[in-house]
């Protein structure tokens, strides 16, 4: 998605075993146990993923509908006969976004329930508790939400990383507010952890040369509601406009306190894990009209765009009861690459043929991109590429036709359109 990323607080944990021992067992693991022998989680019948999910007793819960717009795509998948006659078996384990959580939820998922690769696992604490876990044992690490550099660099065979990293997307916004706001000062709110911090740090090397002076920085903790008197500093400071480096409640928070309580109609630039529909209703329509952020898929506002139309379709056919939505539509893309890479292994399906069968997706169209994704044995970031998009009326609308890409893999194909039909050079 790209246009999603994930904040929250840093925990990092040391990993049982002695790094001889690690090291001899990540070959072994990642073909599959011995030589020849059986490969965790596929049998000739099933394919068994597992993911990390914040589904209760956390603020980030709402993300746990991620899950199901993977779960929707991993069965019509397994209704058109799966994957080299293959059904994909799913299982979700409930982190809390808790970071000891995650490492008991994928030691669980590895060590019992037995799965051939984790997928998508969802968050920046979360994951980099676990990601060192992962990659010694061999356990392929797919298309995880989080935008963390150091989840791809240094980079690691087994490790993909699905969204666009907070150093390319500060780059990106940093692009447009050269270009609108030159000469202008900033206020900054931003997360304390590292994804934040990130941020923040690129905002102050980046925003000079844009011409902007920083004259305001506050910070907030993760799972803090009220954010009045971060907004109260800020405004004191009057910048001319405010970047939000905030997860959704938060920035909802800070947009709603700003024009409600004090009155105060600055612009908000936001980062791209606001831009899905629960900020704006969070903080009001009225209230968020204006703010700018990016995208790099479709918004599911857009519901005369054939992809959206299929993702809807799919949704209900194979998620009844479930809404959808844009986090929905990131977990759907997640997904397909994951049913992708999953195509490219082969029959003879391994650790080591999926993690090669991820690395050959050239210019690949999911029914939701707008833009293309590709892969290689040196990168292992789906998403560099974004749009920039306001809210209008209560809705997220693109309002650039052209994107801003640092794609490190070009390709012929430069956009998606329709149901993840390729746009190529020439056209």
């Amino acid at each position: 998605m790209r246009r999603w990323t994930f904040f929250g607080l840093i925990v990092l944990f040391a990993m049982a075993g002695s790094a001889a021992t690690g090291c001899s067992d990540t070959k072994e693991q990642a073909s599959g146990s011995t030589p020849g022998g059986p490969v965790p989680g596929v049998t000739d019948r099933e394919i068994v993923l597992g993911t990390h999910m914040p589904l209760s007793n956390s603020p980030a819960a709402t993300y746990g509908v991620v899950a199901d717009g993977m779960r929707a795509y991993f069965e019509y998948v397994n209704s058109e006969g799966g994957i080299n006659g293959r059904k994909i078996k799913f299982i979700v384990g409930d982190d809390h976004y808790s970071p000891p959580d995650s490492l008991e939820v994928v030691r669980k998922l590895v060590e019992q329930d037995g799965v051939f690769a984790i997928v998508g696992g969802l968050g920046d604490p979360t994951h980099l508790a676990v990601m060192d876990y992962l990659a010694e044992r061999g356990v392929p690490d797919l298309f995880l939400g989080g935008g963390v550099v150091s989840f791809t660099d240094p980079l690691v065979k087994t490790r993909f990383a699905m969204t666009t990293d907070y150093v390319t997307e500060a780059k990106i916004i940093s692009d447009y507010v050269k270009e609108h706001f030159a000469g202008k000062t900033e206020g900054i709110l931003y997360q304390n952890d590292e994804a934040g911090k990130t941020g923040l740090q690129q905002a102050e090397e980046r925003m000079p040369d844009a011409g902007v002076k920083i004259v305001s920085k506050q910070a907030y903790d993760f799972g803090q509601f009220d954010l009045t008197a971060q907004m109260q500093r800020l405004k004191a400071d009057n910048p001319d406009f405010v970047y939000l480096m905030a997860n959704p409640g938060a920035a909802a928070n800070a947009i709603k306190v700003s024009r409600e309580l004090l009155e105060w109609d600055v612009p908000f630039i936001a980062s791209a894990v606001s831009a899905v529909e629960i900020t704006i209703q969070l903080a009001g329509a009225q209230n968020a009209e204006g703010m700018v952020s990016v995208t790099s898929g479709k918004m599911i506002s857009e519901t005369d765009d054939p992809g959206v139309q299929r993702h809807i379709e799919l949704m209900k056919q194979f998620a009844p009861g479930v809404e959808p939505s844009s986090l929905t539509e990131y977990g759907m893309s997640v997904a397909e690459y994951t049913v992708q890479a999953l195509k490219n292994a082969g029959p003879n399906l391994t650790r080591e043929s999926v993690v090669e069968g991820a690395e050959k997706i050239r210019s690949y169209c999911c029914i939701l991109c707008l833009a293309p994704g590709s892969l290689s044995p040196t990168d292992h970031r789906v998403s560099e590429t974004m749009w920039f998009e306001q809210v209008v009326d209560g809705e997220w609308v693109r309002f650039t036709d052209t994107p801003v890409s640092y794609e490190s893999t070009p390709g012929d194909v430069v956009a998606c359109k329709g149901v993840g039909e390729p746009v190529y050079k020439d056209e």
